[in-house]
């Protein structure tokens, strides 16, 4: 289950491409998809219905309650979350323990297929059902009537569910879960707000009672306050139908009005400080709450959120500016609106970096702030504004009718939780049109400066515990001196006119073959570069180049460990040595195409993706950064310092501490490259260092690409042609590609670690396992894989429902790849620290048992279903096809072998199971690894 909680870093609900038009009727109400079937049932529950066929024969079902934590009272505090865990634990037709195996029966998995989350004012489960026909929905929505009606809630099942939920508090638990649970508590003290936490307190979870779940169940879950939203390859007529039958027989009574957040309006400044000793960032913000807006319901309404959205943008570009330039005190700095429908409006800007510069921080934060409240933005700023939400709004028409399902059912429950009318793409790009004729740049900075008037500010500091951290006094005169400022005009930077002057001369197909099964076209060049192709048009208008080099920290040693990953801050924050990653920036704004950066053990990479009629434009750039990359100076100290916090802060989280422990251990002494980097490592490195480390990759690391999506043969041989083909010959990659780096000895005994860890966290943390299959050992690592779903199956019902010892854990087959004889088959999770000793025991005996025994043919039967429910859509998408095919030489991997995958699953049988399974687990492959915290 998940909690949905966010502050500062909330995702403001308005997006960029959902405008409307000042020339209209203010009361002009803004229209519906016209795709979406919508109904009212006669006792008051709302439904919505999409067909979608993206994927095909599946259908989502999402159940939205209108009802959160904020509507608990002070002895409920995480009575909503704690009841989303109950419909899964006994109803009029699904007893307790029967729910997760009846889907699991249909080839669903538990947290992938069924899931639900939690925040302040909804509470939303999820199903994901195989297939499309009648029956099937039937199913899905009597177990989702059973949610909304007829939970039994029985006492012995609140009971047995308790150590659950406290185990996931404590899962969650961290230094930054602490400052904001801290800070929810001190920025409204009038309100509930801080009280309404969703995973709720110990005293509170430990007491509730039955009559309390059915106090809270017979208020809150009513149809009246439920919307139940269907996405899917299906007939309307036929789910409208089927709900009617499930749904209708709930109680016609009114939706309960919620309860009172109480939160004030900021009256007048103060100040908050925030403190705990293992922060290892400091976050500075300048900040007001608001009453909470009407929901936007008309195109005036829907206006304002455009005008406004404007305005931050725009702020957040120039920070960003400011950040790749080295002329801020922090590491990055944001402003964002975000409004909590019926609860508040809470608008801010923040800032995060160095402990040691908060100060600086904040002075140069609130200097910004004034400067674009002074001053406003300019004409170019809102070209590029308008460039960039015309982009992504005509990008959205182009793919809606493909993009997944989920997405769908994300923006129409976001859509409900608003009370807005849910809009097609279609219609948001019309009315996007309409509206930025209209919109100037004067009233894009005057609504900015009065919605971002730091006049009766809160002025908000999170650090580590230190000799500088302030009192909330000192904060405060701190505040009003760093917006208390009369900056200049900004300075309009010079852009440049083109990302290439000459296009590069390209390259030759010197050996073309096809597979005809699958319609892959693989190719070499005459530079050695390998390339694949796959036409797939899943995804309308989508298509994606994976350029993948071969090395990277597999080449890596003790004395310049991590200079592969200060190398790519030419790639994160592209740069060349003509232009800046500002200039790339602003050459790119409105483009339908994106070029990222990544990393493994042994490749580093970049992904050109977007609209296939815009890749070429794409593709320069990452030609740029094959033949020119530039590490700016900024970029790299940046990196350093936030690398150093993060790498700070992983010593005091025990699942991080566990992964570092696991690494240290399980691979030899003097052995750097598989290691986490450290604080030390990271400083050592200097940018002449990274940028010929670069240098050297681009120019003679092998190369293998792939193209997929809607993108013809032809097209995509032309575009490889000119731009991939015009880089420097190389050696052919292969499975024998850096060979010679991948032999590393195994240890030859088992492993037992228990180690001890400074942190304020009451968390354990265990990890068991043993050595696993590698990559090239497909049967194996496949049957692995099954018996990871199995032991999953089995570990939640035992571990996890029956013994309380952990909130979440499965078992995971992770082959080697980068390092042979490296494959792990581990189990684990965070636990109580008192119960990490159990846990430990109770992992080593499900793998004892398995060994023994092996799974049943039932169990076998349902992991079968399971992974051809997976495999059925995954082997359909794009980005499988793209990941797979950018490495396919390079791990030795047939395009047969991917292809039978499905055939192979079915054909293993309960004994090959557990024969590989106990071929494996040996005595002296096993391995331990224990994490308990110290204070």
């Amino acid at each position: 289950m998940r909690i949905l909680v966010t502050l500062l870093t909330l995702v403001a609900l308005l997006a960029p491409s959902v405008p409307a038009h000042p020339a209209t009727a203010p009361d002009e109400t803004l229209p519906a998809d016209p795709a979406l079937t919508m109904g009212r049932l006669p006792n008051g529950l709302r439904y919505i219905i999409r067909p979608h066929r993206n994927p095909e024969g599946r259908v989502g079902i999402w159940l939205h309650v209108g009802s959160g934590s904020f509507n608990e009272t002070e002895a409920t505090q995480g009575l909503a979350h704690y009841l989303e865990h109950m419909a899964f634990n006994g109803s009029t037709n699904f007893p307790p323990g029967s729910v997760v195996p009846f889907f699991q029966s249909l080839g669903l998995s538990f947290g992938r297929d069924q899931n639900a989350f939690t925040s302040f004012d909804q509470t939303t489960y999820q199903l994901t059902l195989p297939g499309a026909d009648r029956d099937l929905l039937a199913k899905g929505m009597l177990f989702m009537s059973d949610v909304a009606l007829r939970l039994s809630l029985e006492p012995t099942a609140i009971d047995s569910e308790r150590h659950v939920i406290l185990e996931e508090k404590r899962a969650r638990a961290s230094a930054r879960q602490r400052v904001q649970d801290r800070l929810f508590a001190q920025l409204a003290p009038e309100s509930t707000l801080g009280r309404r936490l969703p995973i709720g307190i110990e005293p509170t979870i430990k007491a509730v009672t039955a009559t309390d779940f059915r106090d809270y169940y017979t208020r809150w879950y009513v149809p009246g306050n439920m919307t139940v939203i269907v996405v899917g390859d299906t007939d309307p007529a036929t789910v409208a139908d089927v709900i009617r039958q499930q749904f209708g027989s709930g109680p016609a009574v009114p939706p309960p009005p919620p309860r009172h957040v109480g939160v004030k309006p900021t009256a007048s400044p103060r100040a908050i400080v925030v403190t705990d000793p293992e922060l290892t960032r400091a976050e500075v913000s300048i900040a007001r709450l608001q009453p909470p807006l009407a929901p936007a319901i008309t195109v005036t309404q829907r206006r304002r959120e455009i005008v406004e959205a404007m305005g931050s943008w725009t702020f957040n570009r120039r920070m960003s500016a400011l950040v790749a330039a080295g002329q801020a005190a922090f590491l990055d700095a944001h402003a964002s609106l975000d409004d909590w429908p019926r609860a508040l409006r809470m608008v801010t800007v923040a800032a995060t970096g160095r402990p040691d510069t908060w100060r600086a921080m904040l002075k140069d934060l609130g200097t910004e702030l004034q400067r674009a409240r002074l001053h406003g933005f300019t004409e170019r700023e809102l070209q590029d504004a308008r460039a960039a939400f015309v982009a992504d709004a005509e990008e959205a028409v182009r793919r809606e009718t493909t993009r997944p399902a989920r997405e769908v059912l994300r923006a129409l429950n976001r859509a409900v939780t608003a009370e807005t009318p849910p809009m097609s793409a279609t219609q948001r790009l019309a009315l996007l049109q309409r509206v930025l004729p209209g919109i100037t740049a004067r009233e894009v900075s005057d609504t900015f400066a009065a919605d971002f008037d730091p006049g009766r500010a809160l002025f908000i500091c999170e650090l580590p515990v230190t000799d500088d951290v302030p009192n909330e006094a000192d904060l405060l005169a701190l505040g009003r001196a760093a917006v208390d400022v009369t900056p200049d005009k900004p300075a309009e930077a010079a852009r440049a006119a083109m990302l290439l002057s000459t296009l590069p001369g390209g390259g030759a197909v010197v050996d073309s073959r096809a597979h005809a099964a699958s319609s892959i076209t693989s190719m070499w060049l005459d530079n050695g570069v390998r390339v694949h192709h796959r036409f797939m048009d899943q995804r309308k208008n989508e298509a994606t180049i994976a350029i993948t080099l071969a090395g990277g920290v597999i080449e890596e040693t003790a004395a310049n460990r991590g200079i592969t990953e200060a190398a790519l801050r030419a790639w994160q924050r592209p740069a060349t040595s003509t232009l800046s990653s500002t200039q790339i920036r602003d050459l790119l704004t409105g483009a339908k195409v994106r070029v990222r950066a990544g990393m493994t053990g042994d490749t580093v990479s970049l992904s050109v993706s977007g609209d296939p009629a815009e890749l070429e434009r794409g593709l320069q750039l990452a030609y740029l950064l094959l033949t020119d990359p530039l590490i700016e100076t900024a970029a790299l100290e940046q990196w350093k310092d936030a690398e150093a916090q993060r790498l700070h802060e992983r010593k005091s989280q025990p699942m991080h501490a566990l992964m570092d422990v696991q690494t240290a251990a399980l691979y030899p002494p003097g052995e750097p490259r598989p290691q986490s980097l450290t604080i030390e490592q990271v400083r050592a490195i200097t940018r002449a260092e990274a940028q010929a480390w670069l240098k050297r990759l681009i120019t003679d690391a092998p190369l293998e690409v792939s193209v997929v999506g809607e993108i013809d043969r032809e097209t995509a041989t032309r575009l490889i042609l000119r731009y991939v083909g015009a880089l420097p010959s190389r050696a052919r990659i292969g499975d024998k590609t850096l060979a010679n780096l991948r032999s590393i000895a195994r240890p030859q005994s088992a492993m037992r670690v228990e180690q001890t860890i400074e942190a304020l966290t009451p968390q354990g943390a265990v990890l068991a396992g043993f050595f696993g299959a590698d990559l090239r050992d497909l049967r194996d690592m496949r049957l692995l894989n099954l018996a990871a779903q199995v032991l999953s199956t089995r570990m939640l019902k035992t571990i996890r429902q029956e013994k309380g010892l952990v909130y979440s854990i499965r078992a995971a087959s992770e082959p080697g790849v980068t390092y042979p004889g490296f494959g792990l088959f581990v189990a684990g999770a965070p636990t109580e620290p008192g119960k990490v000793h159990a846990l430990s025991a109770a992992l080593e005996e499900a793998y004892a048992l398995f060994a023994k025994d092996g799974p049943t043919l039932e169990e076998v039967t349902v992991a079968k279903k399971q992974t051809a429910t997976l495999l059925d859509e995954t082997l359909k998408t794009p980005d499988y096809w793209s990941t797979a095919l950018a490495t396919l030489d390079y791990r030795g991997l047939t395009v047969g072998d991917l292809l039978d995958a499905p055939a192979q699953y079915e054909r293993f049988t309960a004994r090959e199971v557990q024969d590989t399974f106990a071929s494996y687990d040996r005595p002296a492959a096993r391995f331990l690894f224990v994490i308990t915290p110290r204070s």
